[in-house]
């Protein structure tokens, strides 16, 4: 009977590890797909577990977290690649003219409250709009009257029905990541547990074939980099900083783009470059200075 209830978990755990594709699992997640609630079937998985890692198939990520060891090797065919073939869209402020935007590209967004970022994301949906690889706008904190009041204000005619898509979504949005579309995800929020921003953001990543993703992300006043940190940092191609700035009386916004992977001109490097502006009715950008 021992047996069997061995061979059964090390069946189910096999199981299980296969379709992970590379991703971390914890053993609680493992004995809730499982039911393992007695101490004899926890006691197999940690023998199943830790064989896993003796024969040098799982790594040991803490107590009870670990990640599949994926050694496959796939050659990149880099002399074959067309160096023309990025995607076309256009940005607030025109920074199309000094950032290239690849395929299978992550762009974050990283504003503190108040800031611009809702108005710049949704800027960037009704300015590419028309683009034949379809635009999805995930929005998780708006309602409709607000969402129609700042499309409205763009000053940009929009047809009935848009040809756009906006969706209600707040969480896993890579089980809806369209990958050979343009999303926009305003904005991504995991509450306290910061180091699943990363993990988010690399989900998005993997799901995206020829499309892109800008990812909106909170962000403390003063710092560059948004919630999550490096976890932020890491897949992103694009990351720009968006503040709030006080000249005198004036407040005005700010965006900073703190890194470039892709340059329109190679001879103009973005990166570091700054854009003061003002919104003019919550989402038209009017820019003050750029240095």
């Amino acid at each position: 009977m021992a047996d069997i209830t061995y061979r059964q978990v090390h069946k189910e755990i096999e199981q299980y590890i296969s379709l992970l594709n590379g991703h971390a699992f914890t053993t609680s997640k493992i004995d809730r797909e499982f039911n393992y609630a007695s101490r004899e079937a926890k006691r197999y998985r940690w023998q199943v577990l830790n064989e896993y890692v003796k024969a040098g198939k799982l790594k040991r990520m803490g107590v009870d977290r670990f990640r599949q060891i994926d050694q496959e090797l796939v050659e990149i065919e880099w002399q074959k690649a067309d160096v023309m073939n990025i995607v076309n869209v256009q940005w607030p402020m025109e920074l199309e003219k000094y950032i290239k935007t690849y395929r299978q590209s992550i762009c974050v967004i990283a504003g503190t409250p108040g800031s611009g970022k809702t108005a710049f994301l949704e800027h960037f949906v009704v300015k590419n709009m028309y683009n034949p690889m379809g635009v999805w706008l995930f929005n998780n904190d708006m309602s409709d009257e607000e969402i129609k009041e700042r499309m409205d204000n763009t000053g940009i005619p929009i047809p009935v029905p848009p040809p756009f898509h906006t969706k209600d979504r707040d969480c896993n949005f890579a089980d809806v990541i369209q990958p050979n579309g343009i999303n926009v995800i305003d904005y991504l929020d995991l509450n306290s547990e910061l180091y699943l921003i990363g993990e988010e953001i690399e989900a998005i990543y993997r799901k995206l074939e020829d499309g892109i993703a800008r990812i909106g992300i909170q962000k403390k006043p003063g710092q560059a980099i948004g919630l999550g940190g490096i976890f932020s940092w890491k897949r992103a191609k694009l990351y720009m900083s968006l503040d709030q700035v006080k000249e005198g009386a004036e407040l005005y916004h700010k965006l900073t783009i703190v890194k470039a992977r892709g340059r329109t001109d190679p001879k103009v490097n973005p990166n570091g470059m700054e854009w003061k502006f003002k919104l003019i009715g919550g989402i038209k950008f009017w820019v003050k200075e750029m240095g």
